[in-house]
């Protein structure tokens, strides 16, 4: 199968690509220079129309990873060039008739709260309004080797002193990489799953704490209440992580996967192990 994957640079595209690529024939527009050498690369703006691409074979599924960057400081200038994005890619799918589209948004959206929020439900209705055959995975917080979760997580557990930014009452089922991408490939290799939303979470809900005191460590950091102003800015003070991840992982911890129904297509595997 020939799949067009946009976002191929980014941790869940990646995955894909290295798990799929002998068997499928992948195709990676992205902006960034550390796309993978094992595939065929297109440095493109998919802020812009993608219609003069153009490629020796017909494409048979697009595959749709591009993150939305949830910062506070972007004017909403991150989330149209977001819309613009996914309203390109259902373009370029409706102009070459590609039958399929895979769309990747988040799970714990039920509500729509901020202009980051509502940004992520008007690109799922754009898909599934495209026309084609469409999946959207809503994956929960995901975890796995370099993930962007363990990088914050060990950055919170170097300090002596940590604020609590996250809801004492909230659960979280993490999935892992391994167990989303595996959806992935059901979806690519079955035809009766399709035209679906799948909200793709872990095998165990836990609170964040839980999650976070499960390393082994010589000291904990001491744990204080403060007003979740205060909190969240010292939870992203001096992060080694960009702080675009940083503002969807702490809108993950302060969800409830306990509110959402999991129906993916593979069974999870993996419980959360840092």
């Amino acid at each position: 199968m020939r799949i067009l994957i946009a976002g191929g640079s980014g941790y869940v595209g990646r995955g894909i690509i290295e798990r799929y690529c002998l068997t499928n024939d992948f195709i990676n527009i992205s902006l960034s220079r550390h796309a993978d050498l094992a595939v065929n690369n297109a440095l493109v703006d998919l802020s812009l129309p993608i219609s003069f691409l153009s490629f020796d074979q017909p494409i048979d599924m697009i595959i749709n990873c591009v993150e939305c960057r949830a910062t506070d400081n972007s004017n909403g200038d991150n989330k149209r060039a977001y819309l613009a994005a996914v309203r390109h890619l259902v373009e370029y799918a409706q102009d070459r008739d590609i039958k399929k589209f895979i769309h990747f948004s988040v799970n714990h959206l039920n509500t729509v709260e901020n202009d980051y929020q509502q940004a992520r439900f008007v690109a799922e209705g754009l898909v599934k309004s495209g026309g084609f055959d469409y999946i959207v995975f809503k994956p929960t917080v995901i975890f796995g080797e370099n993930s962007p979760l363990e990088y914050l997580m060990n950055s919170l557990l170097s300090r002596s002193i940590l604020l609590k930014f996250w809801k004492e009452d909230a659960r979280i089922a993490p999935v892992h990489l391994l167990d989303v991408i595996a959806n992935v490939g059901y979806a690519i290799e079955h035809n009766d799953c399709w035209n679906e939303t799948y909200a793709l979470c872990g095998p165990e809900t836990m609170s964040f704490e839980e999650m976070l005191f499960r390393r082994r460590m010589i000291k904990r950091p001491k744990l204080l209440s403060a007003p979740s102003g205060l909190a969240m800015r010292s939870a992203l003070k001096n992060m080694p992580v960009p702080s675009n991840y940083l503002r969807l992982l702490l809108d993950w911890v302060n969800a409830d996967d306990r509110r959402v129904y999991a129906r993916s297509l593979v069974e999870p595997r993996f419980s959360y192990k840092p």
